[in-house]
C-alpha cells in the first residue's frame, strides 16, 4: 500500500451519479486507501459582483441536495476501510491551463472518466468536466481510470432507493 490516492470523481450532484463513486470503489480499489474528490464544473459568469461575492461553500450548499450529502455518508460508511474522506469541489473554469492547475494543487493521482454517463444538471452555470478533462488532453491527466457503462438503471429517477437500499448493505449515515 502505497500512500492515499486522491481520485477525482466527476459528479453532477445527484444521488445517481453517486453510481460512478460505487463502482470505482467496488471495482478499481486494491487495497488502497482513497480521498475521494466530487467534482462538478461551475461557471462563474462574467459579473464583478458574482465574481466578488463567490463563496465556494456557499455555491456547494446550494448544489448539494440532502439526499446526495447522506449518499456519500452511506458510501463512506460502507466502504470505511478504504474511504479516508470524501468531499466535493468546484472546477471554475473550462481553460486547460486552469485545469492542469487545478490537478497539480490539488495533487489528484487518478481521475475517473465514466465511458458513459448523462450528466443532468439542475443549475445553469454548472457544466460537463468530462468534455473538459478530454479535452485537456489524456496524457495532460494523472493515471485515467476508465469505468465501463455506468447508466441510469432508473429511468432518471434520482433517490436513495434506486442505488443504496436494493444493495442489502448494513450501513448507516451520521
Amino acid at each position: 500500500m502505497s500512500g492515499i490516492q486522491r481520485v477525482l470523481v466527476p459528479t453532477d450532484f445527484t444521488v445517481d451519479s453517486l453510481r460512478i463513486a460505487l463502482e470505482y470503489l467496488e471495482n478499481n480499489v486494491d487495497n488502497q486507501r482513497v480521498e475521494l474528490v466530487l467534482v462538478c464544473g461551475y461557471d462563474l459568469g462574467d459579473s464583478i459582483t458574482g465574481l466578488l461575492g463567490f463563496t465556494k461553500d456557499d455555491h456547494l450548499a446550494r448544489l448539494q441536495g440532502e439526499d446526495f450529502v447522506k449518499g456519500c455518508e452511506m458510501i463512506k460508511s460502507r466502504f470505511k476501510q478504504t474511504v479516508v474522506e470524501m468531499y466535493a469541489d468546484l472546477l471554475i473554469s473550462k481553460n486547460a491551463r486552469y485545469v492542469r492547475n487545478y490537478l497539480k494543487g490539488n495533487r489528484i493521482t487518478q481521475v475517473v472518466l465514466p465511458e458513459t454517463y448523462g450528466f443532468r444538471f439542475f443549475n445553469r452555470h454548472s457544466f460537463d468536466i468530462l468534455n473538459v478533462l478530454k479535452a485537456v488532453g489524456l496524457e495532460a491527466l494523472p493515471e485515467v481510470v476508465s469505468l465501463p457503462v455506468v447508466g441510469n438503471e432508473t429511468d432518471n429517477i434520482d433517490t436513495m432507493d434506486s442505488i443504496f437500499f436494493r444493495k442489502g448493505w448494513k450501513v448507516s449515515y451520521e
